[in-house]
C-alpha cells in the first residue's frame, strides 16, 4: 500500500512539472479577444517596423541625445523609448478596460511576488550559469555598478515586462479562444514571437528581407524555441514577474560583461 501511495505522489510531482495550464478565466475569453489578439499583434510589427524606421533612416536619435544634455547614454535610450513601451502597450490595457477583464487577465498580479522572482531567476540559470562561468574563466569586466541598474531596468522594463505582457499575458491566452489545441495556439504564437523580431532588426541590418531571414535563422529559430520555454515559465503560477524576470535575466546577463 505504500509503495502503491509513493507511486502515485511521483506521477503527481512529474505531472505537475510537465504540466502547461492557464488560469481558469482563459477558457472564458472569445472569439472577439482571439481576432483582438491577432489585431494587436500586427499593430506590434508596425509600430517596431515604425520605430526601426526613426532609429536607422532618420536623425532623430542622434539629434534629441544633442539637444537633452544627457550624458549617460543608457539613461539616454531607457528615456528615449519610454514613447515606444506606451504605444506598444496602450491597446492591451484599453482592451482590458473595455472588456472588463482586469489586470490578473493579462498575468499582473500581487499573488507571491517573491516566488514568482525565484523561479524567474532558477529558470534563466540554464542559459546564463554556463556564459557566466567562461567570462570569469577568461577574467571578463563587467559594467561599473549605476551602469548595471540602468542595464538590468532597461531591459526589464523596456523589453522583458513589455514582451511578456504582450505575447505571455495577452496574444498567448487569448488566441485560445480561436486555436483550442493549447500545445497547437502555443506553437503558432511561437512563429508570432519570432516574426515579431524582424521588422525593427531588418531596418537595422538593411537587408532584403529573404537574406535577412537566411543570415538571422538561427536567432529566429532560438527566439521560437524561448516563447515555449517562457510559457512554460509563466504557467508555474501565472504570474507574469517569473517569466520577465527569466527574460530580463537571459538579456542582461551578455550585455553586462565589456
Amino acid at each position: 500500500m505504500l509503495k502503491k501511495d509513493n507511486n502515485v505522489k511521483v506521477r503527481s510531482i512529474r505531472s505537475n512539472i510537465f504540466r502547461v495550464s492557464f488560469d481558469e478565466e482563459v477558457k472564458d475569453f472569445v472569439t472577439k479577444d482571439g481576432i483582438a489578439a491577432i489585431a494587436y499583434f500586427f499593430y506590434n510589427m508596425l509600430i517596431l517596423y515604425l520605430f526601426g524606421l526613426m532609429m536607422f533612416k532618420t536623425r532623430i536619435y542622434s539629434e534629441f541625445r544633442t539637444y537633452s544634455n544627457i550624458s549617460n547614454d543608457m539613461i539616454y535610450r531607457f528615456i528615449f523609448y519610454i514613447p515606444i513601451v506606451i504605444l506598444q502597450l496602450a491597446p492591451v490595457f484599453i482592451f482590458i478596460k473595455v472588456r472588463k477583464q482586469g489586470l490578473r487577465s493579462i498575468g499582473l498580479k500581487k499573488d507571491k511576488i517573491l516566488k514568482s522572482i525565484f523561479l524567474g531567476i532558477i529558470f534563466s540559470m540554464p542559459f546564463n550559469i554556463p556564459l557566466i562561468i567562461s567570462e570569469i574563466s577568461e577574467k571578463g569586466k563587467i559594467l561599473g555598478l549605476t551602469n548595471l541598474i540602468l542595464t538590468f531596468v532597461y531591459f526589464f522594463i523596456e523589453i522583458a515586462l513589455v514582451e511578456e505582457i504582450s505575447f505571455r499575458g495577452f496574444i498567448q491566452t487569448r488566441i485560445q479562444s480561436l486555436i483550442k489545441s493549447k500545445w497547437v495556439s502555443i506553437l503558432v504564437v511561437g512563429v508570432m514571437f519570432a516574426l515579431m523580431h524582424i521588422p525593427f532588426q531588418i531596418i537595422k541590418a538593411n537587408m532584403p528581407l529573404g537574406d535577412f531571414i537566411v543570415k538571422d535563422s538561427f536567432h529566429l529559430v532560438f527566439t521560437f524555441v524561448i516563447h515555449v520555454y517562457l510559457v512554460y515559465i509563466y504557467t508555474r503560477d501565472n504570474n507574469i514577474i517569473s517569466s520577465s524576470i527569466t527574460h530580463t535575466l537571459i538579456d542582461f546577463i551578455p550585455s553586462i560583461f565589456i
